[in-house]
């Protein structure tokens, strides 16, 4: 027995065919520009994790004019919060109204992001803050005296903020968990700035990344000393003020006296650390 072949029914099953063939080619294609978006915005949160943000309500990132007071210092002391040092405190105060420099304190409690962010227009600034060096980033973090809190972390700061890694958790030896911020975004909310001013770092590790530094000479910090490594509590507080015992009773320059004391005092006992002098060249 013959078959007859409809021609008309093969032909409507074939434009089925092409018609469900375009519908899945279709989301085929928007499966692949959906995946490139996503691509690309990994792309670029992983690029900016190296720019600093900048509020475009305060002064310019980089730096163009002196705008700091040399004869005014601050002192931020956030392990006042645990680990207070009245002793030490007190040699600073004395130290530095010998030499005709108003000090501003900030202890404890009070030692905020916000405040980090916003210092500036001092010739002088002592952080007496922990510190540590994000080693996959080769980010240096400022510990607040703030407890971390994820919740309000996520609520409080923004995605560019939290992906970028402006502001994260720190957490100290003693696994106390605190906001910190990355240390070249000190001050880049105020609108005094930082042109000029001499920064003392007391924790650990604050020679210990290159893009913290570059980016603080960038606007105009005219020197950096820090510790090149581990530091222990005690001896960060004593060799501090012999160095501005040096500096400012005795006049020297902050890298003689960095290296005087040093050569007196020799490196932390206990990690073995040094203190050294950074300086801006092009400043």
């Amino acid at each position: 027995m013959k078959h007859r072949i409809n021609p008309h029914k093969y032909r409507v099953k074939s434009e089925k065919a092409k018609k469900k063939h375009g519908i899945i080619s279709g989301w085929t294609r928007i499966i692949q520009v959906a995946s490139i978006i996503v691509i690309l915005a990994a792309l670029v949160a992983v690029m900016r994790l190296n720019e600093p943000l900048v509020n475009s309500g305060s002064h310019n990132y980089e730096e163009t004019a002196p705008l700091v007071d040399s004869s005014k210092a601050v002192l931020i002391d956030g392990i006042a919060f645990t680990d207070p040092n009245p002793r030490f405190t007190a040699s600073i105060k004395e130290i530095l109204s010998k030499a005709n420099i108003s000090l501003d304190i900030y202890e404890g409690e009070e030692v905020t992001i916000d405040l980090l962010r916003n210092i500036g227009g001092y010739g002088l600034i002592i952080l007496r803050v922990h510190s540590a060096v994000d080693e996959r980033h080769g980010f240096l973090y400022l510990f607040s005296a703030e407890k971390f809190d994820s919740e309000e972390y996520n609520l409080r700061y923004s995605k560019e903020e939290r992906m970028s890694g402006a502001v994260r958790e720190g957490r100290t030896f003693k696994n106390e968990s605190y906001f910190a911020l990355r240390a070249d975004l000190l001050g880049y909310l105020g609108n005094r700035g930082l042109n000029g001013s001499i920064v003392i770092l007391m924790g650990c590790n604050g020679t210990g990344s290159q893009q913290a530094i570059d980016k603080l000479f960038e606007r105009g910090v005219k020197a950096i000393i820090a510790w090149d490594g581990y530091v222990d509590l005690d001896y960060t507080d004593e060799i501090i003020v012999e160095l501005l015992k040096a500096v400012y009773r005795d006049r020297m320059d902050f890298p003689e006296a960095v290296e005087k004391v040093m050569d007196d005092r020799g490196a932390d006992p206990i990690w073995n650390s040094r203190l050294k002098c950074l300086i801006n060249s092009n400043n």
